[in-house]
C-alpha cells in the first residue's frame, strides 16, 4: 500500500543545507586547501626565491680556524740574536670548486697544482709531505725509514697503528706507491696529455718522473684536508717575490689558490749554535698526538720544535693560537670573509746562558786542533807499503785513505761524473771507473770457483770483493740462517753456494725463476746473476772501485783534487789549481796546505779524528756558558720546510754532524778520573797526604799485569799530589789495590769496584747532569777494578758529566744541574721566569782531600809542556782513553782556572784524537780566549794548530 506525502513529511523532517553536505566533503575541502598553500609555499621557495634561499641554506655552517701565534726569540746570555721570525710568504691551495665529473676534477687539479710548481721554480721551497725521492738512476725510492716510514704508509691505509698494517701494505715499494697515487683510483696523474687535455687543465705534453712527484705531494697534502676543505694545504713556504705576484696576478685561473703572510724561524748563531738551538718544522702525527695530551692546542699545520732548545722549551716559545670565524656551504668551501675572534699571540723570549761567542770561539778551536792532529799523523805513503801498526799510538793516515776519504765522505760527487753536463775531467774519471768496473766484474766472475791454493792465488783486491758479495748476500738477507762464511782453503764461492742452497739458507723468493722445478745447479746460477746486479747497481761498491783506482795509482792524487775544483768544492779563482797543474805545489803538499788552511776540513775527511767537544761549566751555579759539538750545521735548512737533500746529505755524512758529541758521545774518561781515585783512597783511609809510592813502571799485584804510560817507571811519586800531577797509573792502581785488600791481605775484586763506584756517586758521575737538550745516560765501571781506576774499565760518560764532575772539583763538592737556560721574558721584555741554580747535592769530603786534589792538579798545569806558561793559575787533569787497538785512543782535558775563586770549569774531548797532548791545546785556548790572556786574533787562526805529535803523559 503507497504511503501518503503526508505522511513520510512527518515522519522524516527537512534536514538543513549545511547539513546535506557530507563531512568526507568538507575534509576534502580543508585538506586540499592546506595541499594548495603547501605548493604555493614550494613554488614561493625553490622558483620565487630558489637562489636566495639555497645561498642562505649553503652559507648556514659556522667554522672556527686556528690562527698560529708567533714564536719566541732566543737570545745569548748577553742579549745577542740567536732565532727570531722573519716575514714570508707562503703559497697555498684550497679543494674550493664544485666539478662536474671526478676526472674533471682530478685533472683541474693537477693542472693548477702543476703552474704553480711552475711558478715557483724552486723546489726545495715546496713542501714535502710524501716521504719518496728519485733515486740516481732515476725510480721512486723511499727517503725515510723505520718507524719514520712505518707511521706514514699507516697513515697512508687509513690505519690508527702500525700494527694494523697487512703484510702486503707493510712491503709496498715508493714505485707501487706512486702507482697508487698517480692511478685512476687516486689522482689520475698521467705522463702525457693530449692537446685538448694541455689547453683544458692547463697541462704539458709529457710530465718528467720529477714533476709528477711534485704533483702528487701537493694532491696527497690537499687530501689530507679533504674534510675541511677550508683549510688550505701550504704548496710552497717563503718564496719570492716574483712567485707572490704571479700567483696573486694569476689568482683567477687558478681557483683556490693564494698567497698568505706567515713567518719564517731563522737563526743566528751558525753551525757552533744548531747542536743546542735545534730547529722547528711541521708537526708529525706522533708529535700531534703526544702534544695535545690533555687539550688540542696543536692542528696539523703547526710548526713545533724538532730538537735541541727548540724542542724542550716548546711550551715556552710557541705562541697563543688566535681564532677566526666564517661561514662554509655543507662541502666546506668559505663563503665569508673570515672574522678574527681571537688574536693570536707571541710566544716567550728566551735568555740561554750560552755566550754566543765564546761559543763560536771554542767550536773554531776544536777544528784548528782536529785539523792539526790530522797533519801529524798524516804519511805520504799509501796503506800497501805502510807496516802494521803495533798498537793505537802508532796509526797513522795514509795518503790513498785521505785521498779516498773525498769520495768516501761525498765530499766528490760521483753521480756528478756521469751526468751530460760534466766537464772534461769528470767525463774522464768516470770512463776510467767504468772500464775498471767491467774488469772486476769479469774477474770476479772468473774467481767464483777458486779455492785452495787458486784462492790465495788472487789479488787482495779481488778476495776483498769476495768477501764484500758474500757479506752483502747475508745483509740483504738473500743468504740466510747460520750460512757462516767461506772455507777458502776448501771451497769457492760457488761451491759454498751450492751448500746453502742445499741447506735451505737462500731465500729463492728474492730470484726470478719461472720455472717449477730446477736444478741446483741452475738455481746457483741464478743466485750468482742477482748478486752481481745487486752489486751492479750498489753505490757502495762503486766506491769500493774508485778506492782500488786510489790504491793502484790509475786516480792519482792530481787528479782528485783538481776534481775538487771542477765541483766547486774549492774555489775556481785559488792560485793554487794552477802551482798545482805545474808541477810547482806537489799533489801532496797540495792537500795539505788545503788541511791546514781549513779549505778542507776535518769534518769533510771524516777520518779519525774528525770530531770533538766542549763544555765550559760557570762553577758557582751550574749556568753552561759554552756547549760545543764538531762537527755542527745549517738549522736554517732544517727549520721550516726542510732542505730534505741537505738533510739526506747530513744523514750520510760520516762524521755525523747531527749528532750532539757534548751531551750524547759516550767514552772512557781515561786519567781524568783519577782525582776520584785519589778522593775515595784519602777518604777511605788507605792513603793520605804523605803516602809515596815506587812506580817501577808496571803494577803486577794482580793479573793480568796493567803497565804505567812511563813504561820505565816514575820512581818514587811522594804524594796522591804527585801522582796525579805525574798520572802515575801504578799508583791509582795501588790505591784502588788496598781498598779492595781483605783483612787476610787477598784482594776483593768486587770490593774494589765497590769503592770506586761509591766515589763515582759522590761526584755525581752515575747522574745526567739535567741539562735541557736532553742526554745520554751515564756509566760508572762495574767491571775490571784495577783499571777502572785509571779512567778504563766500562766507565762511560758524556762531556757535559765530565764537566759538572770538574765544577765540583773546582766548587769543593756543590753539584748543580747543568743549564742552558738564564730566563724568560715576555715580548716586551718583562721577566717571567728566571731559573736559579739547582743544587742537587753536595760531595761531604774533608778539606784536606779537597786540597790535595788541586794542589795535584795544579802541579799538572804548571808542568805540563802545553800549559806551564799560562798567565793564570789553573788546575787541569789530562787523560789518554784506550778503546780499540785498530782506531787512535781518545784525547781528554779537564780544568778550571783560577785556582782560587774558580770562575770556569771545562771540560774536552777529541774522539781518536791519539792522546791528551793533542787536546790539551784546546784547553789551553779557552783559558787564554775567557780570562783574555792574548789576542783574539792569535788563538783563533783559522789555520790547523800544532800539536804535540801524539806525546802521552797519563
Amino acid at each position: 500500500m503507497r504511503k501518503h506525502r503526508s505522511y513520510k513529511d512527518n515522519q522524516f523532517p527537512e534536514i538543513p543545507f549545511f547539513e546535506k553536505i557530507p563531512r568526507l566533503a568538507i575534509l576534502g575541502l580543508f585538506f586540499g586547501f592546506l595541499f594548495g598553500s603547501l605548493i604555493f609555499r614550494l613554488y614561493r621557495l625553490q622558483i620565487m626565491e630558489g637562489a636566495t634561499n639555497q645561498e642562505a641554506f649553503m652559507s648556514s655552517i659556522v667554522k672556527t680556524q686556528k690562527l698560529s701565534g708567533s714564536r719566541g726569540n732566543i737570545y745569548d746570555r748577553n742579549g745577542k740574536l740567536l732565532a727570531s721570525n722573519r716575514l714570508s710568504y707562503d703559497v697555498t691551495l684550497e679543494d674550493s670548486m664544485n666539478y662536474k665529473t671526478t676526472k674533471e676534477r682530478q685533472r683541474s687539479l693537477n693542472g693548477i697544482a702543476y703552474r704553480l710548481i711552475q711558478m715557483i721554480h724552486d723546489d726545495k721551497k715546496l713542501n714535502v709531505v710524501l716521504p719518496i725521492g728519485i733515486s740516481d738512476d732515476g725510480t721512486y725510492e723511499f727517503t725515510a725509514d723505520g718507524w719514520k716510514l712505518s707511521r706514514f704508509k699507516a697513515d697512508f691505509y687509513g690505519k690508527m697503528e702500525v700494527e694494523e698494517l697487512t703484510e702486503e701494505q707493510k712491503a709496498v715499494t715508493a714505485q707501487e706507491l706512486m702507482n697508487e697515487l698517480t692511478g685512476k683510483k687516486k689522482f689520475m696523474i698521467d705522463l702525457s696529455y693530449t692537446e685538448e687535455e694541455q689547453k683544458q687543465f692547463g697541462m704539458p705534453e709529457s710530465l718528467t718522473p720529477q714533476q709528477a712527484l711534485q704533483i702528487a705531494n701537493i694532491r696527497y697534502g690537499l687530501s689530507l684536508n679533504s674534510y675541511r676543505k677550508y683549510l688550505p694545504y701550504m704548496v710552497a713556504s717563503d718564496v719570492s717575490e716574483e712567485t707572490m705576484a704571479a700567483v696573486i696576478e694569476n689568482k683567477i685561473n687558478l681557483p683556490g689558490a693564494d698567497v698568505q703572510e706567515s713567518s719564517i724561524r731563522t737563526y743566528e748563531g751558525g753551525e757552533s749554535m744548531a747542536s743546542i738551538l735545534g730547529y722547528t718544522g711541521a708537526i708529525s702525527s706522533d708529535e700531534l698526538d703526544a702534544l695535545n695530551q690533555g687539550e688540542s692546542i696543536y692542528t696539523n699545520q703547526s710548526i713545533v720544535g724538532k730538537s735541541g732548545i727548540e724542542k724542550s722549551m716548546e711550551s715556552w716559545l710557541r705562541g697563543d693560537d688566535g681564532t677566526e670565524q666564517f661561514y662554509t656551504d655543507v662541502v666546506g668551501n668559505k663563503k665569508t670573509e673570515p672574522v678574527i675572534t681571537k688574536t693570536p699571540g707571541t710566544g716567550k723570549n728566551l735568555y740561554l746562558t750560552i755566550d754566543k761567542d765564546l761559543q763560536d770561539a771554542v767550536y773554531r778551536m776544536l777544528e784548528q786542533q782536529i785539523a792539526g792532529i790530522l797533519l801529524s799523523n798524516m804519511v805520504d805513503t799509501k796503506r800497501s807499503e805502510m807496516p802494521k801498526a803495533e798498537n793505537a799510538a802508532q796509526i797513522r793516515i795514509s795518503s790513498d785513505e785521505v785521498y779516498f776519504a773525498l769520495f768516501k765522505n761525498h765530499v766528490i760527487d760521483t753521480e756528478r761524473l756521469k751526468e751530460d753536463s760534466s766537464t772534461d775531467l769528470e767525463k774522464s774519471v768516470y770512463g776510467a771507473f767504468t772500464q775498471k768496473k767491467e774488469r772486476v766484474f769479469t774477474q770476479l766472475s772468473a774467481s767464483f770457483d777458486a779455492a785452495g791454493p787458486g784462492y790465495d792465488g788472487l789479488s787482495d783486491e779481488m778476495k776483498g770483493y769476495l768477501d764484500y758479495l758474500v757479506s752483502e748476500g747475508k745483509k740483504s738477507k738473500l743468504i740466510i740462517g747460520n750460512a757462516g762464511s767461506p772455507d777458502w782453503k776448501n771451497k769457492s764461492f760457488r761451491q759454498y753456494l751450492n751448500d746453502c742452497i742445499a741447506g735451505g739458507m737462500v731465500d729463492l723468493s728474492k730470484i726470478q725463476n719461472n720455472e717449477a722445478y730446477v736444478a741446483i745447479e741452475e738455481e746457483v746460477r741464478l743466485v750468482e746473476e742477482k748478486m752481481l746486479a745487486d752489486l751492479k747497481n750498489s753505490q757502495e761498491f762503486d766506491l769500493k772501485i774508485y778506492e782500488a783506482m786510489i790504491s793502484e795509482g790509475s786516480l792519482n792524487g792530481e787528479t782528485i783534487e783538481n776534481l775538487l775544483y771542477d765541483q766547486g768544492v774549492l774555489s775556481p779563482e785559488d792560485p793554487d789549481r794552477g802551482l798545482l797543474n805545474s808541477g810547482q805545489l806537489s799533489p801532496w803538499a797540495f792537500i795539505q796546505k788545503k788541511i791546514k788552511n781549513l779549505e778542507i776540513t776535518p769534518a769533510q775527511l771524516a777520518l779519525n779524528p774528525c770530531s770533538g767537544s766542549a763544555v765550559i761549566v760557570d762553577p758557582e751555579d751550574g749556568e753552561v756558558l759554552a756547549c760545543v759539538s764538531y762537527p755542527g750545521f745549517d738549522n736554517n735548512r732544517l727549520a721550516n720546510q726542510m732542505d730534505a737533500q741537505y738533510y739526506k746529505q747530513l744523514s750520510n755524512d760520516l762524521s755525523l754532524p747531527l749528532f750532539n758529541r757534548a751531551t750524547s758521545q759516550l767514552t772512557a774518561p781515561g786519567s781524568t778520573f783519577k782525582p776520584v781515585t785519589v778522593i775515595a783512597g784519602m777518604s777511605e783511609g788507605v792513603i793520605n797526604s804523605d803516602t809515596s809510592i815506587v812506580c817501577t813502571g808496571i803494577f803486577d799485584k794482580v793479573q793480568p799485569a796493567l803497565r804505567c804510560w812511563k813504561r820505565n817507571g816514575h820512581g818514587v811519586i811522594n804524594s796522591p799530589a804527585d801522582a796525579l800531577k805525574n798520572s802515575c797509573n801504578v799508583y791509582l792502581s795501588e790505591i784502588t789495590y788496598r781498598m779492595g785488600s781483605t783483612a787476610d791481605g787477598t784482594f776483593s775484586e768486587a770490593d774494589g769496584l765497590q769503592k770506586l763506584q761509591k766515589y763515582a756517586g759522590i761526584m755525581d758521575l752515575d747522574k745526567k747532569t739535567g741539562i735541557e737538550i736532553g742526554e745520554a745516560q751515564p756509566h760508572v765501571t762495574d767491571q775490571f777494578a784495577i783499571p777502572s781506576s785509571i779512567g778504563q774499565g766500562t766507565h762511560n760518560y758524556t762531556t757535559t758529566q765530565l764537566a759538572r764532575y770538574t765544577t765540583m772539583l773546582a766548587n769543593h763538592g756543590k753539584s748543580y744541574d747543568l743549564s742552558l737556560v738564564y730566563k724568560i721574558t715576555d715580548p716586551d721584555g718583562n721577566l717571567v721566569k728566571s731559573f736559579a741554580p739547582v743544587l742537587k747535592d753536595t760531595a761531604q769530603l774533608s778539606e784536606t782531600v779537597w786540597a790535595e786534589v788541586a794542589k795535584g792538579m795544579n802541579e799538572l798545569v804548571t808542568s805540563n809542556a802545553s800549559l806551564k806558561d799560562l798567565k793564570i793559575s789553573a788546575a787541569g787533569k789530562t787523560g789518554t782513553a784506550e778503546e780499540s787497538k785498530s782506531k787512535p785512543n781518545h784525547g781528554l782535558f779537564i780544568g778550571y782556572a783560577p785556582l782560587e775563586n774558580p770562575k770556569i770549569a771545562i771540560a774536552v774531548r777529541i774522539a781518536n784524537g791519539y792522546s791528551s797532548g793533542n787536546v790539551v791545546g784546546v784547553g789551553r785556548g779557552i783559558f787564554d780566549y775567557y780570562f783574555q790572556l792574548k789576542e783574539k786574533e792569535a788563538i783563533i787562526t783559522n789555520t790547523a794548530s800544532n800539536v804535540s805529535n801524539n806525546l802521552r803523559t797519563d
